[in-house]
């Protein structure tokens, strides 16, 4: 599970850091342009790739942080009722219950600026459960977290959340198909580097390094 918790945050991650790489911003902007200007009779098949992939993305992050959020804060409070609380539980509570309430408080709209926040939220989201999910399975503190997501609802998050993500990775392979089966073969030579990748991410077989290779999507496509 914690490979595919990191699979949307991967995807995500020029998102995350257009602040500090100027060539990431402009490629960010690009998508985001691409996105919020789609609605035209003629969609680009390029163009209509990279809105469907992002939509369905963006879709998967409101779901988890609605859905989420639930779970963590309601974990947070189980918590913060133990008697004992050591430093580590302490941090972690403070972590959670941070990071739960902003995505329960954020309110998405359909401009670029808050699209942006709501990925951040995601990424942050996602992070902080591959990071419990990265816990040594012996270890007390997982268990201490483990009891109190899963009084709340974490495995039926954890289980839906696995099958949309499956789903989105259908859908991006039926949908580049598409686009592929619609280039000439000069339009196939200037996508090389683009077509390339994507045969590289098919026949990737480790998990860790397919689902961070699909984070590159974004950065190539602009």
């Amino acid at each position: 599970m914690k490979q595919i918790f990191i699979f949307i945050a991967s995807a995500l991650l020029l998102l995350q850091s257009s602040h500090a790489f100027p060539r990431t911003k402009r490629n960010t902007e690009a998508v985001l342009a691409l996105f919020q200007n789609s609605s035209s009779e003629e969609v680009d098949p390029k163009v209509q790739l990279v809105v469907t992939t992002l939509n369905d993305i963006v879709q998967i992050s409101k779901w988890v942080l609605e859905k989420g959020s639930v779970v963590v804060n309601n974990a947070v409070k189980e918590l913060e009722a133990l008697p004992v609380q050591d430093e580590l539980l302490r941090a972690n509570i403070t972590r959670m219950s941070k990071i739960g309430t902003e995505s329960a408080q954020f309110k998405p709209e359909e401009d670029g600026q808050s699209i942006l926040k709501l990925l951040d939220y995601m990424v942050s989201f996602t992070e902080m459960m591959a990071n419990y999910e990265n816990m040594p399975d012996d270890s007390k503190q997982k268990a201490v977290l483990k009891t109190a997501l899963e009084n709340n609802g974490y495995n039926k998050l954890e289980k839906d959340y696995e099958e949309k993500v499956v789903q989105l990775a259908k859908d991006f392979d039926q949908e580049f198909g598409k686009y592929v089966s619609g280039l000439t073969p000069a339009e196939k030579v200037d996508e090389a580097k683009l077509l390339k990748w994507y045969d590289d991410y098919k026949a990737e077989t480790d998990e860790d390094k397919k689902f961070d290779k699909f984070g590159d999507f974004f950065d190539l496509i602009s």
